[in-house]
């Protein structure tokens, strides 16, 4: 349960905008202030093995009362031996101010995106071939929800890390794609879609005919996998990416603060190593840049002295400070996104399993 609360930090007030959501994931805002939410769905059984479900969805909101417009199904897959955790819609991402003209996601700019997780490939491997819509980018109407695959992300960065097992001989094949972001680009304004595959370490670029152009490799962390989950664009028009660093942070002595943002130029490719912008993060799962061009992500499993999960943010021109905010008042947030009124909208209990405890909250400094 999440209540309106003042605790977190001084002149800071958390207020649920939305609730009764399933693991609830990424958000966005179009350019006319309508939020999308993508849910990666319900936890529905103990039984051992990977089940898929029809429970997963994308929302969208209008206006300051949130009320719903549409809500887009998509398949989610809930897993016993890796969790329980549910895989499904994760991030999402939204510009344009033509989104409530029947377009097909194009009017006047718009664009919708989601990626969906895993692959259709290494679910069958392990045993799900039903699973269609893993590892899939969508392109959503803005005016009515209807969803277009674009691209078999998963399956090509699937392809890609078992071409390239030297990288992380114990772990790959792999593809987890988690993180999106749709921009435009500073120099030409031609739009451009980036996604981050939290399983083969990837940041890759979308093609309009599906493929996918690897830019950066993000390396691993001393111990593990490093698990990039997120990218923004920063005011240098260069990207800037989360990273979970799961392991790292809470199961190697001397953790937390150990997830870093890596710096990566959105024309280079894998070859180029990315450089690090900041670190003293923990388990970043969702971030972006204000409007004032300062860095923003959530926190998971941050340490709080209540249920885990935190909000960070650090100014552009200081990466070396970090300040966080949310304290006990943002339980596992996934993502967060800036509303047309300023304030920051985070999505929490986006893993844990039980129904209906996911919600939107709305952070006001």
């Amino acid at each position: 349960m999440v209540t309106p609360s003042a605790a977190g930090s001084p002149g800071v007030s958390f207020t649920p905008v939305i609730t009764g959501l399933n693991a609830p994931r990424g958000v966005a805002f179009d350019g006319q202030g309508s939020l999308y939410v993508a849910e990666s769905g319900q936890y529905l059984s103990d039984a051992l093995g990977f089940h898929l479900s029809s429970t997963g969805k994308v929302t969208k909101y209008r206006g300051s009362t949130f009320t719903p417009a549409w809500s887009t199904p998509f398949s989610s897959v809930y897993d016993t031996e890796h969790g329980p955790e549910v895989l499904g819609p994760e991030g999402i991402s939204a510009i344009g101010s033509g989104c409530m003209k029947h377009s097909a996601g194009q009017r006047n700019g718009c664009q919708v995106k989601m990626i969906m997780s895993e692959s259709t490939t290494g679910l069958a491997a392990a045993g799900l071939p039903d699973a269609t819509q893993a590892g899939r980018l969508y392109r959503l109407d803005g005016a009515t929800g209807t969803a277009t695959s674009i691209s078999d992300v998963g399956d090509q960065q699937y392809q890609w890390t078992a071409d390239h097992k030297s990288l992380q001989t114990a772990d790959f094949p792999d593809s987890n794609p988690y993180g999106v972001l749709v921009t435009k680009d500073p120099a030409t304004d031609a739009i451009r879609t980036f996604v981050a595959d939290a399983g083969a370490n990837t940041i890759s670029e979308i093609a309009k005919d599906g493929s996918n152009r690897i830019i950066a490799y993000i390396p691993n962390d001393p111990v593990s996998d490093s698990t990039p989950t997120c990218i923004s664009q920063g005011p240098d028009g260069m990207l800037y990416v989360g990273t979970l660093d799961l392991v790292y942070n809470l199961f190697v002595p001397g953790g937390p603060n150990r997830s870093a943002v890596w710096r990566v130029d959105p024309n280079a490719n894998f070859s180029t190593i990315p450089t690090v912008w900041a670190t003293g993060l923990t388990t970043v799962t969702s971030c972006t840049f204000d409007r004032a061009g300062n860095f923003w992500a959530t926190e998971m499993f941050q340490p709080t002295q209540g249920a885990p999960g935190d909000i960070v943010t650090i100014p552009f021109s200081s990466p070396a400070t970090l300040t966080r905010i949310g304290a006990e008042d943002l339980p596992l947030p996934g993502g967060i996104a800036q509303g047309p009124d300023g304030s920051m909208y985070v999505s929490v209990n986006s893993a844990n399993t039980e129904a209906g405890v996911g919600a939107i909250v709305k952070v006001t400094s």
